[in-house]
């Protein structure tokens, strides 16, 4: 009868095992929140409906809508954002067919009249002749002494004393269907016929300035509201879309159901992080007697600024090294074991938290004038899966670079070029073959971008990470995406095959990143991509023993986004036996 011997793990706490690698530079996060409690329940008014193109009116943490119930009867709902109620206000005066804050009061625009409400009492405090535009809905917005008033692709703008029409302004768009304030120098622009790109005017300049990409749905944009503070809210029960942003120059982050984290300097921004305490789950049998033997494990890395561990706890009799470049390993001695021995434990442990993340290259950097420090040198060498100085890379470096250093522009055509690359399943051809063929995995989209960024003197390491499906309990996904180093910066990640794809230093797909590498293998793992390997001392003990890991998630806290924006095609890397080795993309 076989002897099975279970092991009882007592995990050693340790307060930091933080490893700094070259190139890493510390930042200090400030976290902001949003004004209001997103996590109640919101339940709008089954009895009333709202029309798809009338605005919703923010006013003080409270929200306007003119509502219709069964019998087409019209009355204004107010929303509380803080107590999450609503009420009905009585309202005499005709069909509202647009309003503003103006002045801390609401005006309301009828067919005939323009009413100025105080925004809590609903008290008159006066009103104007207006010019009747009919019984639809038209946009107005206040800005300082004047209205402004959307008609057509022109706005009309009035004297807010005495009503009358001062001028018209020709609008630089066609199909314009919805318009609010933005600042006293600016309007937004929404139209279905754009999908959700809203177009930024500037009163002064009388022209468009830029376009925005809101994350969500176009109709949703209808019901958009400008909070103080450059923040966005969103409250649309036809398309059951309710939230708050924070805009960041022409990005816009989500606040409703996590913070946002932005780096000192306003350098990155983190968001959506979903959290897991993970665990190494560790068995393995001896088939025959063996003696003392080692297994190295590849740990996560911590210091980066996408993931953060917290809690770490290490399993006795294991040692933690870390390499130059920052990268984790951890060392289990296990004792001589009987033939039929069978032991399970857990060696490390800890609380993972993974970020979406975008870096601010500034569009005016170039490449450095002075050499790269003597530490980046392993970051800037060519090797075999790279072949940078080939006529295929330099040809393509040329039509995509040409003789351009500014950092940014290089940066965004090596990655849309390499975003172009097609998936498929590769098998470690260099770089040059993956440009001839225009296809390939993961690691051949990182060899081609690292041989282009290497060669105009842009350090660059292969980022060995997995990307976990977040429905499952373990960490099974295998995946390789390159980071370059930006001086004031640091790492930032070049990922092709994630959301948004196309944009140096960002990626929506939050990987668990185990290493950075200056060449294209783990000094700990040979062969193969995989989180435990016997160490070479106990390599030929290969075939006397099998063993497997399992990287547990354990529910940490409810995840922030269950919706994925996209998976990376990737092969599974399953458990190995007897020193089996797997090839993966």
């Amino acid at each position: 009868m076989k002897k099975m011997v279970w092991v009882l793990v007592f995990l050693i706490f340790l307060p930091s095992l933080l490893a700094v690698g070259v190139g890493e530079i510390p930042l200090t996060w400030t976290e902001i929140r949003s004004m209001y409690d997103w996590k109640k329940s919101i339940s709008f008014p089954e009895s009333e409906s709202v029309e798809l193109f009338e605005s919703v009116l923010y006013s003080e943490g409270r929200l306007f809508f003119q509502t219709r119930d069964a019998i087409k009867q019209t009355s204004i709902l107010v929303w509380n954002l803080d107590s999450g109620e609503s009420t009905k206000l009585p309202w005499n005066e005709g069909k509202v067919t647009g309003w503003s804050e103006c002045r801390g009061n609401l005006l309301i625009q009828t067919a005939k009249t323009l009413w100025e409400l105080h925004p809590k009492t609903f008290v008159v405090q006066r009103k104007l002749p207006w010019p009747d535009k009919g019984k639809h809905w038209q946009d107005i917005v206040c800005l300082e002494k004047q209205i402004y008033r959307l008609a057509g692709n022109q706005l009309e703008v009035y004297n807010l004393n005495s009503g009358e029409l001062e001028s018209k302004i020709s609008l630089p768009f066609a199909s314009i269907q919805r318009m609010t304030k933005r600042s006293e120098t600016e309007l937004l622009f929404i139209s279905s016929f754009w999908g959700n790109t809203i177009q930024v005017f500037s009163l002064k300049d009388q022209t468009s300035v830029r376009e925005l990409k809101f994350p969500v749905n176009h109709r949703a944009l209808f019901k958009l509201a400008v909070l103080p503070e450059d923040r966005f809210l969103i409250f649309d029960p036809l398309s059951k879309t309710y939230g708050e942003w924070k805009g960041m120059g022409s990005a816009f982050f989500p606040l409703t159901t996590s913070s946002l984290e932005v780096a000192s300097g306003a350098k990155a921004y983190r968001f959506s992080p979903i959290q897991n305490q993970i665990e190494y789950q560790f068995q393995f049998t001896a088939l025959v007697d063996i003696p003392e033997t080692k297994f190295h494990f590849v740990l996560p890395r911590d210091g980066t600024h996408s993931q953060t561990l917290s809690e770490e706890n290490l399993g006795p009799d294991t040692k933690l090294e870390v390499d130059p470049g920052g990268n984790r390993s951890l060392t289990l001695t296990v004792q001589a074991m009987k033939a039929g021995d069978t032991k399970e434990m857990t060696v490390y442990r800890a609380l993972l938290t993974r970020y979406k993340i975008q870096w601010n290259i500034d569009p005016t950097w170039d490449l450095p004038s002075k050499q790269i420090g003597e530490e980046f040198q392993s970051y800037l060498l060519d090797d075999w899966f790279l072949k940078m100085n080939t006529d295929i890379v330099l040809e393509k470096k040329k039509s995509l670079i040409g003789e351009s250093r500014n950092l940014k522009e290089i940066l965004t055509k090596t990655q849309e070029y390499v975003a172009s690359i097609p998936y498929k399943s590769g098998s470690f051809e260099p770089a040059p073959k993956v440009i001839e063929k225009n296809n390939g995995a993961c690691t051949e989209h990182s060899y081609v971008t690292m041989a282009l960024l290497r060669g105009v003197g842009i350090p660059s390491r292969l980022v060995w990470n997995y990307l976990p499906t977040e429905s499952s309990k373990e960490i099974t996904f295998n995946h390789k995406f390159v980071e370059v180093w930006v001086e004031g910066l640091g790492w930032i990640p070049m990922e092709p095959l994630a959301p948004p794809k196309s944009k140096p230093g960002v990626t929506h797909a939050r990987h668990v990143v185990f290493a950075g590498l200056s060449g294209t293998s783990h000094p700990k793992i040979a062969g193969g991509d995989r989180l435990v390997q016997l160490s070479k001392e106990s390599l030929g003990l290969a075939k006397k023993l099998k063993f497997k890991l399992v990287v547990a998630k354990v529910e940490a806290g409810k995840e922030t986004e269950d919706k994925e924006e996209g998976e990376i095609p990737t092969k599974t890397n399953r458990a190995l036996t007897k020193g089996e080795e797997i090839l993966v993309p």
